[in-house]
């Protein structure tokens, strides 16, 4: 009785928290995209958390096919949510659709006793390790790149938590409970979930700290020029120098990182971390970098005399490696493609240089 009550506490706690969490999703305007994300997660971590406890078709009838369908989506829908909680420009692609369909699939499989549980037990503990794998990938390789200490912290300590729990949770059905395809939650599970949740949301709601949801650049600056505290001469320094560095081409290095520049400006990395992100109000390494990329891609994309020359190789001039990122980045700047973005350009010098003979042609 004890541990049932330990439970329930548990249990009820995080999935009051997760409403909290969808509740703060649903006011952040600025994201939707962020928003649509994060709340199928936290919806689907409610139903594995009441599914694990109550017959859904029982409580719910009907409904309850549904609730088993999103409490089978909470590895996927969570992972998806992790990722771009630790993204500055996190999008939907085609990558993250597929692996989506695949867990759909798999979760109606389930849910129509297409699978037999044994062998969906089988297949989904690899699918499991090698999301998490992935997790790990992407947040390490973004790791150099992010200007914001604390939410350098907070993405590792983050992460490390919810790979760790994940682990353990995994071993503790492979070895010890035997609940392979989980549709009854330990308190093992119950309190870890209610720890990750409180975690998330104790950053979430602390005014000193920057709200998770804000991760898009655009609509998001690390601090109010109001309250920047006063540059010091060194930093003062730096700053022109940086900004010289700029302006001579440094940015069109491929692959430059953070710990590249600093050493190109002399400079310890920390310290220039904190200087771009608090006075030029970058977040990230490559917005900071793409603001002169994407600069100089359209000064020669609206160049008549360049009409002719390749759009990869205006990219790899500015400093891109491929073609994708630059577009990319180059959309999100302008909300056009390089390509609509230099037709738009080239028409209206076309335009206005047929008009001008025109105009001087006798009445």
């Amino acid at each position: 009785m004890h541990w049932e009550l330990l439970d329930n506490v548990f249990r009820y706690g995080a999935i009051c928290n997760l409403f909290w969490v969808c509740f703060l999703a649903a006011r952040n305007h600025s994201n939707l995209a962020h928003t649509y994300i994060v709340i199928p997660a936290m919806a689907s971590g409610i139903c594995w958390l009441i599914t694990g406890a109550y017959d859904e078709i029982a409580l719910f009838g009907p409904f309850g096919y549904v609730l088993g369908f999103m409490a089978r989506m909470v590895v996927v829908l969570n992972w998806l949510f992790t990722i771009n909680v630790l993204s500055d420009s996190f999008r939907l692609g085609p990558f993250y659709i597929a692996v989506l369909v695949v867990y759909a699939l798999r979760a109606l499989a389930f849910q129509l006793d297409i699978v037999p549980h044994d062998l969906f037990a089988q297949i989904s503990h690899p699918m499991r390790i090698g999301l998490y794998l992935f997790l790990i990938y992407k947040v390490l390789s973004d790791m150099p790149g992010d200007l914001l200490e604390k939410r350098r912290r907070f993405r590792i300590w983050f992460m490390v938590g919810h790979v760790l729990i994940t682990a353990a949770l995994t071993l503790e059905r492979m070895y010890v409970s035997n609940a392979l395809y989980g549709d009854n939650i330990s308190l093992t599970e119950s309190f870890a979930v209610f720890l990750l949740s409180s975690y998330f949301l104790f950053h979430s709601i602390r005014p000193e700290e920057k709200n998770p949801f804000e991760s898009d650049y655009r609509n998001a600056r690390s601090e109010s020029t109001e309250t920047l505290p006063e540059l010091q001469a060194a930093d003062r320094h730096n700053l022109e120098i940086l900004k010289q560095k700029m302006d001579e081409g440094l940015y069109r290095e491929p692959g430059l990182t953070v710990a590249e520049l600093a050493k190109s400006i002399d400079v310890q990395e920390h310290r220039l971390r904190k200087l771009i992100n608090m006075h030029l109000g970058h977040r990230n390494i490559s917005q900071f970098l793409n603001d002169y990329r994407i600069d100089e891609a359209k000064k020669r994309l609206a160049d008549v005399s360049e009409r002719h020359v390749p759009i990869l190789t205006i990219a790899m001039d500015v400093g891109y490696l491929s073609l994708r990122p630059f577009n990319r980045a180059f959309k999100n700047r302008t909300n056009q493609t390089p390509s609509e973005y230099r037709e738009q350009h080239l028409a209206a010098q076309t335009s206005s240089s047929d008009a001008a003979p025109l105009e001087k042609m006798p009445g």
